[in-house]
């Protein structure tokens, strides 16, 4: 690591892969520059917000030299703000790697100690148990805390599967506690680890998400025996939003083989809306995506410290970098593009079920009749989407907070917007898997598997794995939690990528009704 270059896909490689994390030795260069400027403007006695004075409104107070070892302890030892369920490791080694990056920039001004530290519980396995709620959004000060009591000997960490007070952990694993220096206890704690490091996890799973949404759509047209036309190359050629592109050409690799593509195989002109604007509705998701990326790899590489050391400039400045509404704003916007995804999803499946529609019987039933088939997930698939919507509503203006003795009079409330996306992710798998298995009941009553394409071939086969085709009388709960596990685990979307895993030249289909 080096401070500059780190991506999301670093990011969640750290916190699921467990590399080795080494650092950069041109970056710690910096890092002792910056820590010389450090000792230089405490030696000469100048008031610096958390180097010699308390902090938040409390800033008022000078700590003198003697004091400050004393209070560097206390300001991480003192924090008992978080408080709920522990967080994933993974996510607690995200956060880690985050703040790692970050104090590499040398905006931070610790000495390399105590990034050297905060490596060593990622290289040896020592994970701080980190409560998940506590911030506001303006710097995650409790969940970081969390990690620097372990550092200290305090607090508690997860060690070879057993969690144990943070001193105990640390001697298991061959480390001893660091006595924090100036200003070290505020660069520990102040900075958007939550964010960052959940934030990207959080990412790649919603990418994961939409590459199954896309396999569910493309098994749905299928079972509707919709029109291909929607994905004709020159509909993105015409309106080139990247994501627009990358659906449609994800679309046509799934389809590829089918039946559909023969003239005379779609049953309409023009089907509903929820199957001609899949393209759009999932390419605005993919555009979404590619925004939050960029600002998370942004924020990533950057120095959000405050004070912020200005090594050219032999000088600590007091600064706002800490704020991260850029993030929660992006992360907002990220749900509202996946709630429209699951809400055409929902109108699918509602069609699917209705025969008016489909063409098949009531409910995708075996046969007509008294009872009604899968009307069942119909009605959940519903419920379901009106909780997408209810986590898709923004909360980046929810704060109301006047803390501080009214010092911290805003916040971003990035937390909350990542911890409500990731919610909404788990959603979204529960809807994929009921997609998939209304999508290949109506395969089934409409002629069979062997109509499909290669990547929906593969989708339908996933789904059999799990369920045969369902009746009245069958038991969904175990079929539906078994897919929605595979979905979660983006098992789905790697299975189906090995088939449809390239596009043909887009002049080898000729899309019908065109």
């Amino acid at each position: 690591m080096s401070g500059d270059g780190l991506t999301v896909d670093d990011v969640v490689a750290i916190a699921r892969g467990r590399p080795r994390v080494e650092l950069d030795p041109q970056a710690l260069v910096r890092v002792r520059a910056a820590r010389e400027v450090v000792e230089r403007v405490l030696a000469s006695g100048q008031a610096v917000y958390g180097l010699n004075t308390g902090l938040g409104s409390l800033s008022r107070h000078r700590i003198s030299i003697d004091e400050i070892g004393a209070f560097s302890f206390a300001t991480v030892a003192d924090q008992v703000a978080s408080y709920g369920r522990p967080l994933a490791t993974d996510v607690v080694r995200a956060m880690i790697a985050s703040r790692v990056n970050g104090m590499l920039k040398a905006g931070v001004g610790v000495r390399r100690e105590l990034i050297e530290a905060l490596v060593e519980l990622l290289n040896r396995g020592v994970h701080p148990v980190v409560r998940m709620v506590g911030s506001v959004g303006q710097g995650d000060l409790s969940e970081m805390a969390d990690i620097g009591k372990v550092l200290i000997g305090r607090g508690r960490a997860e060690y070879r599967g057993e969690v144990l007070p943070g001193g105990e952990a640390l001697a298991r694993a061959g480390l001893a506690p660091i006595s924090l220096g100036p200003k070290e206890a505020l660069g520990l704690i102040s900075s958007n680890g939550v964010t960052m490091g959940r934030g990207s996890l959080v990412l790649v799973d919603a990418a994961d998400l939409i590459e199954s949404m896309q396999i569910a759509a493309a098994l749905s047209f299928e079972a509707f025996a919709a029109n291909l036309s929607v994905i004709h190359p020159a509909a993105a050629r015409a309106r080139p939003h990247s994501g627009l592109q990358t659906a449609m050409a994800r679309l046509r690799d799934l389809l590829d083989g089918s039946e559909l593509w023969n003239p005379g195989a779609a049953r309409n002109l023009q089907d509903p809306l929820s199957i001609r604007c899949v393209p759009q509705t999932h390419g605005a998701v993919y555009d979404s995506l590619s925004v939050v990326r960029g600002l998370m790899e942004i924020e990533l590489n950057s120095a959000g410290d405050n004070p912020l050391v200005l090594i050219d400039e032999g000088a600590i400045v007091s600064v706002g970098n800490f704020d991260v509404t850029a993030l929660a704003l992006a992360f907002d916007y990220l749900r509202l593009g996946i709630a429209h995804a699951a809400q055409v999803a929902n109108e699918r499946v509602q069609k699917l079920l209705w025969r008016n529609f489909s063409g098949l019987p009531t409910g995708l039933a075996r046969r007509d009749g008294p009872t009604g088939g899968l009307r069942p997930l119909g009605r959940a698939f519903a419920a379901l989407t009106s909780e997408v919507r209810f986590h898709a509503n923004p909360v980046s203006l929810d704060y109301r907070g006047q803390l501080a003795e009214g010092i911290e009079d805003h916040a971003s409330l990035a937390p909350l917007a990542v911890s409500t996306t990731s919610g909404l992710v788990s959603l979204g798998h529960r809807l994929v898997a009921l997609e998939l298995l209304v999508a290949a009941q109506a395969v089934d009553l409409r002629g069979g598997p062997e109509r499909l394409g290669g990547g929906t071939g593969r989708a339908y086969a996933v789904v059999r794995e799990y369920a045969g085709t369902l009746t009245d009388e069958t038991e969904w709960n175990a079929d539906i939690e078994g897919l929605t596990g595979l979905v979660a685990d983006a098992a789905l979307a790697r299975g189906v990528a090995r088939v449809a895993g390239s596009r043909p030249a887009l002049s080898e289909h000729e899309p019908p009704g065109i």
